[in-house]
Protein backbone atom coordinates (compact mmCIF):
# COMPACT_ATOMS: atom_id res chain seq x y z
CA UNK A 1 0.00 0.00 0.00
CA UNK A 2 1.59 3.23 -0.95
CA UNK A 3 -1.14 5.61 0.87
CA UNK A 4 -3.52 5.46 3.33
CA UNK A 5 -7.03 7.22 2.03
CA UNK A 6 -8.99 6.16 5.75
CA UNK A 7 -6.55 8.55 7.43
CA UNK A 8 -6.54 11.46 4.62
CA UNK A 9 -10.80 11.14 4.99
CA UNK A 10 -11.05 11.87 8.46
CA UNK A 11 -10.49 15.81 8.51
CA UNK A 12 -11.97 16.44 5.23
CA UNK A 13 -9.80 19.05 2.47
CA UNK A 14 -11.71 18.62 -0.56
CA UNK A 15 -10.87 16.02 -3.10
CA UNK A 16 -7.98 14.32 -1.78
CA UNK A 17 -9.36 10.99 -1.13
CA UNK A 18 -10.24 10.54 -4.95
CA UNK A 19 -6.96 11.80 -5.79
CA UNK A 20 -5.05 9.62 -3.15
CA UNK A 21 -7.95 6.74 -4.55
CA UNK A 22 -6.24 7.45 -8.25
CA UNK A 23 -2.69 6.89 -6.82
CA UNK A 24 -4.05 3.91 -5.35
CA UNK A 25 -5.53 2.46 -8.75
CA UNK A 26 -2.27 3.60 -10.40
CA UNK A 27 0.00 1.62 -7.96
CA UNK A 28 2.48 4.35 -7.07
CA UNK A 29 4.64 5.79 -4.03
CA UNK A 30 3.22 9.84 -4.82
CA UNK A 31 6.28 10.65 -2.70
CA UNK A 32 8.86 9.65 -4.75
CA UNK A 33 10.75 11.88 -6.98
CA UNK A 34 9.68 9.99 -10.45
CA UNK A 35 6.07 10.04 -9.23
CA UNK A 36 5.57 13.48 -7.30
CA UNK A 37 4.41 15.74 -10.01
CA UNK A 38 2.16 13.28 -11.57
CA UNK A 39 -0.36 14.99 -8.15
CA UNK A 40 1.37 17.05 -6.39
CA UNK A 41 0.97 20.83 -7.91
CA UNK A 42 2.91 23.21 -5.79
CA UNK A 43 6.61 23.94 -6.70
CA UNK A 44 10.18 23.01 -5.10
CA UNK A 45 11.10 25.23 -2.62
CA UNK A 46 14.15 23.66 -2.20
CA UNK A 47 15.83 20.32 -3.18
CA UNK A 48 19.34 18.81 -1.75
CA UNK A 49 20.51 15.59 -1.92
CA UNK A 50 18.04 13.84 0.33
CA UNK A 51 15.15 16.21 0.53
CA UNK A 52 12.54 17.61 -1.11
CA UNK A 53 11.14 21.13 0.13
CA UNK A 54 7.50 21.88 -0.94
CA UNK A 55 4.25 23.40 0.19
CA UNK A 56 1.53 20.97 0.99
CA UNK A 57 -0.86 20.69 -1.86
CA UNK A 58 -3.76 19.93 0.34
CA UNK A 59 -2.82 22.23 3.60
CA UNK A 60 -4.60 22.06 6.50
CA UNK A 61 -7.59 24.88 6.84
CA UNK A 62 -6.15 27.76 8.85
CA UNK A 63 -2.54 27.39 7.83
CA UNK A 64 -0.48 30.45 7.21
CA UNK A 65 2.20 28.20 5.83
CA UNK A 66 1.66 24.40 5.27
CA UNK A 67 5.73 22.91 3.82
CA UNK A 68 6.21 19.01 2.96
CA UNK A 69 9.86 17.87 3.27
CA UNK A 70 10.10 14.45 1.68
CA UNK A 71 12.70 11.91 1.53
CA UNK A 72 14.04 11.47 -2.06
CA UNK A 73 14.76 7.79 -1.11
CA UNK A 74 11.65 5.64 -0.41
CA UNK A 75 12.30 5.27 3.20
CA UNK A 76 9.27 4.65 6.13
CA UNK A 77 10.74 5.41 8.97
CA UNK A 78 12.96 7.98 10.55
CA UNK A 79 15.63 5.31 12.54
CA UNK A 80 16.25 4.44 8.50
CA UNK A 81 17.91 7.71 8.03
CA UNK A 82 21.62 8.52 7.71
CA UNK A 83 23.37 11.17 9.15
CA UNK A 84 23.66 12.84 5.94
CA UNK A 85 19.88 12.81 5.68
CA UNK A 86 19.02 14.23 9.21
CA UNK A 87 21.60 17.03 9.37
CA UNK A 88 19.87 17.79 5.82
CA UNK A 89 17.07 18.62 7.75
CA UNK A 90 18.05 20.95 9.49
CA UNK A 91 19.53 22.86 7.00
CA UNK A 92 16.40 22.92 4.76
CA UNK A 93 14.40 23.99 7.90
CA UNK A 94 16.96 27.27 8.37
CA UNK A 95 15.81 27.84 5.33
CA UNK A 96 12.59 27.85 5.72
CA UNK A 97 13.16 30.02 8.57
CA UNK A 98 15.03 32.34 7.18
CA UNK A 99 13.15 32.80 3.70
CA UNK A 100 9.70 32.93 5.34
CA UNK A 101 10.83 34.58 8.11
CA UNK A 102 9.19 32.22 10.57
CA UNK A 103 8.78 32.65 13.95
CA UNK A 104 7.54 29.43 15.38
CA UNK A 105 6.43 26.15 13.67
CA UNK A 106 4.56 22.88 14.32
CA UNK A 107 7.23 20.00 13.39
CA UNK A 108 5.63 17.03 12.77
CA UNK A 109 7.57 13.59 11.16
CA UNK A 110 5.32 10.84 9.51
CA UNK A 111 7.48 7.95 10.32
CA UNK A 112 6.27 4.19 10.14
CA UNK A 113 2.84 2.37 9.99
CA UNK A 114 0.01 4.89 9.12
CA UNK A 115 -2.12 3.16 11.47
CA UNK A 116 -0.33 4.84 13.57
CA UNK A 117 0.64 7.80 12.60
CA UNK A 118 -2.37 9.23 10.70
CA UNK A 119 -0.23 9.77 7.76
CA UNK A 120 -2.20 9.28 4.17
CA UNK A 121 0.95 8.30 2.51
CA UNK A 122 3.45 5.63 3.11
CA UNK A 123 6.88 7.50 2.24
CA UNK A 124 8.83 8.65 5.01
CA UNK A 125 7.94 12.65 5.34
CA UNK A 126 7.89 15.78 7.79
CA UNK A 127 5.16 18.63 7.70
CA UNK A 128 6.55 22.44 8.67
CA UNK A 129 3.12 23.88 9.67
CA UNK A 130 2.60 27.87 11.00
CA UNK A 131 -0.74 28.56 11.81
CA UNK A 132 -1.68 32.27 12.97
CA UNK A 133 -1.03 33.82 17.04
CA UNK A 134 -3.64 32.54 19.25
CA UNK A 135 -6.16 35.15 20.28
CA UNK A 136 -9.32 35.45 21.14
CA UNK A 137 -11.90 34.02 19.02
CA UNK A 138 -9.30 31.68 17.63
CA UNK A 139 -9.50 28.14 16.84
CA UNK A 140 -6.53 25.76 16.35
CA UNK A 141 -5.97 23.64 13.57
CA UNK A 142 -6.99 20.30 13.05
CA UNK A 143 -5.23 17.36 11.47
CA UNK A 144 -4.63 13.88 12.72
CA UNK A 145 -1.31 12.86 14.63
CA UNK A 146 -2.52 9.21 15.37
CA UNK A 147 -5.24 8.17 17.61
CA UNK A 148 -6.77 7.09 20.64
CA UNK A 149 -8.58 3.94 22.34
CA UNK A 150 -12.29 4.80 22.46
CA UNK A 151 -12.89 6.56 25.81
CA UNK A 152 -9.76 7.52 26.26
CA UNK A 153 -8.36 10.93 27.41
Amino acid sequence: MTVDRANAEIVPRGDYGAILQAILDEGICPFCPKNLFKHHTKPIIFEGPHWIVTTNFKPYEGTIHHFVLISKRHVERVEDLNQNEWLEVHTHYQALVAKFGLSGATILWRSGDTKLTGASVVHLHLQIIVGAPREEGSAPIRGVVGFKKEGGA
